[in-house]
């Protein structure tokens, strides 16, 4: 997941609860040996929304800068006006009568992705965006489990991970989510886990994901987002995915 993956292309097939993707990546050597270019695209089907994109990734030794840039085609868009309740109780209600919209929307996004190796079994990973959707304002990013305004996302994703080159590894982690609503700017930090095992099934090639992250209250502000944060089907502030990746490699330089 996190460590610098070898030269050549690779078909990345995914089972996401629940959904499905599929993603072509191209690895080449850039300045050297110690440096990588990396170009992807990939094709994401879910039960709420379609959505294809393409990335472009420079690795400098323990440093990732890229960028993104694609479209989302959301079947089950819920846009709120100003004066309608957006708790996840509001939203349960909505999913019952079954009151979304379709929309859909282009998304720019830039990234500098810090994994920092202490010893053998301890990484440091850090992952920090900003990203740019024109989704309808008022509406549920049901991506990061927040009700935000079509403007600029900042998040930052810090890990831990305690690993073992066998079993895979596990990550308690701190996420710090910047979002605008109603002409205001919110910054809630939510706490949780990753845990990334090798069950096995293609050899090596394959990893199992899960990722639980919790909000425990106010956002700096003073503003009590527990209510609203988190999948509406959960009655507590909770996001999770779950995925299994399986790894096909297409192409190494050296065949």
């Amino acid at each position: 997941m996190i460590a610098a993956q070898p030269d050549g292309t690779d078909l990345f097939i995914d089972a996401i609860l629940p959904g499905a993707q599929l993603t072509a990546e191209h690895r080449i050597p850039i300045y050297g040996f110690a440096n990588q270019l990396t170009f992807r695209g990939n094709s994401l089907y879910t039960a709420a929304f379609y959505e294809s994109q393409a990335d472009v990734e420079l690795r400098i030794l323990a440093l990732t800068l890229g960028a993104t840039g694609g479209f989302r085609s959301s079947f089950r868009s819920m846009e709120f006006e100003a004066d309608e309740p957006i708790d996840r109780h509001a939203r349960r209600l909505r999913t019952v009568d079954g009151d979304f919209t379709e929309a859909t929307y282009g998304f720019a996004e830039g990234r500098a992705t810090l994994s920092l190796p202490i010893n053998d079994y301890v990484v440091f990973n850090g992952i920090n965006s900003m990203r740019f959707e024109g989704r309808p304002p008022r509406s549920v990013d049901w991506r990061n489990g927040v009700v935000r305004d079509d403007n600029v996302l900042w998040k930052s994703d810090l890990m831990l991970f305690l690993k073992h080159r066998d079993w895979g590894g596990i990550a308690p982690m701190m996420q710090i989510l910047d979002f605008g609503l109603g002409g205001r700017r919110f910054t809630q930090f939510n706490y949780g886990f990753i845990l990334a095992t090798r069950p096995g099934i293609q050899q090596a090639d394959d990893i199992l994901f899960l990722q639980v992250i919790f909000h425990p209250g106010a956002t700096l502000g003073g503003v009590d987002n527990s209510d609203v944060y988190g999948l509406d089907v959960l009655f507590s502030p909770i996001t999770f995915q779950l995925a299994y990746r399986t790894v096909l490699p297409l192409w190494r330089p050296e065949e």
